[in-house]
């Protein structure tokens, strides 16, 4: 890990799908510790998540029976100002990662993925408001809006997949749109990790509307993905980075979400 990051974590993303059960096991358990390590290292500015809170008011929201009670020590209320209710708060931005697997998935690109979404988990202080989605020709909801998972069962799960079909990039960016939907947040961010190369589906140009933001971390140097990224983003309203090493994520998801 020390002389060289990326081959360590994708070293752990090929072990972590080792014929042995025990090696694949550990493996697993070592990268999503490692990954989460990485993604610490780049954290985001916190900016709120949605939750449930506690309120004094009693029109601020629905009854909170135990809390209540444990105010009147568990007497019925004598008046509003004993009753306590839990209300949403909501944050100021929900997250949704998009992760491309429709090339060769495994060592490097497994790694990419699954330190990307340990970094969007950090950037919404591994709570619930955020989305994973990998995505082909169809698109897999790995966490949803709204819903904690815990980080390592959705790090196990990215570990697992593998390249299939080709690239609909139209159809991920409605799966996000479906999911921050769900959000309350004031701005919804759709980050794609990918090549930018659609080559199935309709116009990802098409597919935008309902996204505040989305952009793009690119993960080809080939100059017309470059180009296809930049454009997506500059459409979306977003940025562009190319990505080509594991240990250059967390930074540039740092750099994304705070300048949105």
């Amino acid at each position: 890990m020390g002389a060289s990051p990326d081959e360590a974590a994708s070293l752990l993303a090929d072990l972590a799908n080792a014929t042995d059960k025990d090696l694949r096991a550990k493996a697993r358990r070592a990268a999503a510790r490692l990954y989460l390590r990485m993604a610490r290292q780049g954290k985001p500015e916190q900016r709120g998540i949605r939750r449930m809170m506690a309120d004094l008011d009693p029109l601020g929201g629905d009854l909170d029976l135990d809390l209540t009670l444990a105010r009147t020590d568990g007497q019925l209320p004598n008046g509003p100002d004993q009753i306590v209710t839990r209300r949403w708060a909501t944050s100021e931005r929900a997250i949704s990662l998009l992760i491309d697997r429709s090339g060769s998935m495994h060592g490097e690109a497994v790694a990419r993925a699954a330190v990307a979404a340990a970094s969007v988990l950090v950037a919404a202080g591994e709570r619930a408001d955020c989305s994973v989605i990998a995505f082909s020709k169809d698109s897999i909801v790995l966490q949803e809006q709204g819903r904690r998972r815990a980080p390592n069962a959705l790090l196990d799960d990215i570990l697992s997949l593998r390249g299939k079909g080709t690239t609909d990039l139209a159809t991920a960016l409605r799966a996000a749109r479906r999911q921050l939907g769900r959000a309350g947040a004031r701005e919804r961010v759709a980050v794609l990790l990918s090549d930018a190369k659609a080559t199935a589906g309709a116009d990802p140009m098409a597919a935008l509307r309902g996204l505040d933001r989305l952009h793009v971390l690119g993960t080809s140097d080939d100059p017309e993905s470059i180009e296809a990224g930049q454009a997506l983003a500059r459409r979306g309203g977003g940025s562009y980075r190319t990505c080509m090493t594991v240990r250059d994520i967390p930074g540039l998801l740092t750099a994304l979400l705070d300048a949105s």
